[in-house]
């Protein structure tokens, strides 16, 4: 039995400096490419780590730790048909986002399979972890319960561990760094040292916890008090929904943070209800009071699910499909099951004893949706490029508001056929959307992906936004000089122009509003809310004011009703002051209407 700890000990200590390892190098490759590193000979082995395989790296470990005590052949199989599936997924997930006649450079989708699969496989843990221990498949749903907080209980001490282990190594670094060995918090928070140490404590924890069978008994404690939440999160949940009748979907949608804001609401009642009621035959609440408030608030998990799908159904009828607006989806529809399920036990009278067929049915219908989304039949990537490519064709969209450079590089393989059947289709604009598409392969990887870091449109976009802006008076254009120069100055940290991204949301006027004498003209920028005057002297151009308004900013500049005979120049309120030789201007005080 020693020998046997022994080795699982080792391996554990192996896997964890693999791990740590792999993962400091991806954050190496990482930061050197978001940087702009130039490393001569060395960009293939910063993209090699760059697409390691993230949600093998991270998860197989993780379920071993999670398992050791299980140790034996059993859970040798288990891990390996673990990895063989992530190593599936991701060799499916490689090919489809495979710069196709391009050099390969960068999986943008990593973070978000890698949290479905950790979701889907933690909690799958439970199911195979009680396999293994009780040599059937007919498990108590008790069982499952219990084995999955325990897991959740070990990760919850070991991050507590880590963060005092790191707390003490700062602490030391800051001392070695006061006697004047700097180099040592250099190395220690160097990322090949960092993670691996950090990968090595987790693993530590959670074998020592392990050994300790007093990880339970804190763990139904802390269910314990989580389930005194519920009550109180019920009373929140009902005021909430009793008060959208009269506030609106309005306000909620003003929040910009609508759909996360009522997933994170369902996700805590959900979590809530296990606590409190645990494995369905036994509940914290003795009070009937108590009990029916807690059943209520599954009532309206229902309805937190349709306003998310209609928000989401919202957006996707305003902008189409997205990788990000799938992404929503999966959540809303994942969510959605488990709340349906739920209020559907409490209609049906069948609470809470229902709770572990609900909590099992949902787990494995969502194992099958991210399964799926890492297949052809529910590939975001997939879906987003069909989806935006029909709206083009079917004259949802116009050419020059399409977006070519998301579906070349953003969109992976799928992106490319779908600019290859638009390319090909016979739309009646044809001719334009060919240039456009040619004009997306212009562009180069590097130069598109320092635009997304830079969080603004690439320079030929800008081009496009500038040429089918309206320009007043009618007939006028944009002198060339006034382009180069909006297209320089379009990424500048203080540039309104930076979240512009189609041509609708900005507007020229050329109007006379400085009092220069002398060849040249002024150039107004109008924007929604905002403006800027520029001075087109020739091949000179540069910037010379910024618009607000006369009323104190109560007049918000709109570009929707503009017409070219609503601008005009007038003479100021107030004249500027020159006070000992400095030069000052008055702004108009802004009243209140109501004294």
């Amino acid at each position: 039995m020693y020998s046997i700890d022994r080795r699982r000990y080792l391996w554990v200590t192996l896997s964890a400096l693999l791990q740590g390892l792999l993962l400091g190098a991806y954050v190496i490759a990482w930061n050197g490419l978001h940087e702009g590193w130039h490393i001569p000979g060395g960009g293939a082995v910063f993209t090699l780590f760059y697409n390691m395989p993230l949600s093998l790296v991270v998860i197989v470990p993780f379920v071993f730790w999670l398992a050791q005590e299980h140790w034996g052949r059993r859970l040798g199989l288990f891990l390996s048909g673990l990895a063989l599936v992530l190593t599936l997924f991701y060799a499916y997930r490689l090919w489809s986002v495979y710069p196709m006649g391009g050099s390969f450079y960068i999986i943008p989708s990593q973070r978000m399979d890698l949290v479905r699969a950790c979701i889907a496989v933690f909690l799958l843990i439970p199911l195979f972890q009680c396999r293994i221990a009780m040599w059937s498949w007919r498990i108590p749903y008790s069982e499952l319960f219990f084995q999955l907080c325990r897991n959740l209980f070990l990760l919850f001490q070991a991050a507590i561990v880590m963060a005092v282990f790191w707390g003490l190594l700062l602490t030391a670094s800051l001392l070695f760094d006061i006697v004047g060995l700097n180099f040592v918090p250099y190395v220690l928070f160097n990322p090949l040292v960092a993670v691996p140490l950090t990968s090595l404590t987790i693993a530590v924890s959670i074998s020592v916890a392990l050994k300790h069978p007093g990880i339970d008994s804190l763990g139904r404690w802390l269910l314990s008090v989580l389930a005194w939440l519920l009550p109180p999160f019920s009373l929140l949940s009902l005021v909430f929904i009793a008060c959208l009748p009269w506030s609106g979907l309005r306000t909620l949608w003003s929040t910009g943070q609508a759909s996360s804001l009522i997933m994170l609401l369902q996700l805590g009642t959900i979590l809530l209800a296990n606590a409190a009621w645990l494995d369905g035959m036994r509940s914290s609440f003795h009070n009937k009071i108590l009990n029916a408030t807690a059943q209520v608030s599954l009532l309206c998990l229902p309805v937190y699910t349709a306003i998310c799908l209609y928000s989401l159904g919202l957006r996707v009828q305003q902008y189409g499909l997205s990788v990000d607006r799938i992404q929503a989806g999966f959540s809303a529809v994942v969510l959605g099951i488990w709340g349906v399920g739920y209020a559907g036990a409490v209609t049906l009278r069948r609470w809470p004893s229902a709770i572990g067929r609900v909590n099992v049915v949902s787990v494995l219908v969502m194992t099958l949706i991210v399964a799926a989304m890492n297949s052809p039949v529910l590939d975001p990537y997939r879906l987003a490029a069909n989806n935006q490519a029909d709206r083009l064709l079917r004259g949802q969209i116009a050419p020059e508001d399409f977006d070519y450079l998301y579906m070349r590089f953003s969109l992976g393989r799928y992106g490319t056929y779908a600019l290859e059947r638009i390319e090909q289709s016979g739309h009646p604009r044809s001719e334009a959307i060919r240039r456009r598409i040619a004009a997306a392969m212009d562009i180069t990887p590097q130069e598109y992906l320092q635009d997304v870091e830079d969080g603004v449109v690439p320079a030929s976009q800008r081009r496009e936004i500038l040429s089918h802006a309206s320009v007043y008076p009618e007939g006028r254009q944009l002198p060339a000089a006034a382009v180069e120069y909006l297209v320089r100055e379009w990424g500048a940290e203080d540039s309104p122009l930076r979240n512009v991204r189609r041509s609708p949301e900005v507007a020229f006027a050329f109007q006379k509003v400085s009092n220069s004498e002398g060849p040249g003209e002024d150039l107004l920028v109008l924007l929604e809310g905002v403006g800027m005057v520029l001075r087109v002297e020739g091949d000179s151009v540069r910037t010379v004011g910024f618009l607000s308004s006369a009323g104190g900013g109560q007049q918000r500049l709109s570009l929707r009703d503009l017409r070219p005979a609503g601008i005009a120049s007038v003479a100021p309120q107030f004249q500027d002051l020159v006070i000992e030789g400095g030069r000052y201007r008055v702004l108009p005080l802004v009243q209140d209407e109501g004294r």
